[in-house]
């Protein structure tokens, strides 16, 4: 099993199947969560996805999205029942 080069302990599997190139395990990871959200092109046939990398900017947007309803629809819908 490889090891992590920051801690020494073995990288997860997943990991590793995931990212087979992988030199640290995921507690070490400088790597963050992206966040991800869908935009409609087009009139309702055409989705495509944005990827905010920026911290800072996906915590912007993802506000945004709760008070303007840019966010997806099973979210906005889940409120009103």
């Amino acid at each position: 099993m490889r090891k992590c080069n920051k801690c020494q302990e073995p990288i997860q599997e997943g990991r590793i199947k995931a990212l087979p190139d992988a030199t640290t395990c995921v507690e070490c990871s400088t790597t963050s969560a992206w966040y991800v959200r869908n935009v409609v092109a087009g009139k309702t046939d055409y989705m495509e996805h944005e990827i905010i990398k920026d911290p800072k900017h996906a915590a912007i947007l993802q506000e945004m999205d709760k008070k303007v309803g840019w966010g997806s629809n099973l979210v906005k819908d889940s409120g009103k029942q």
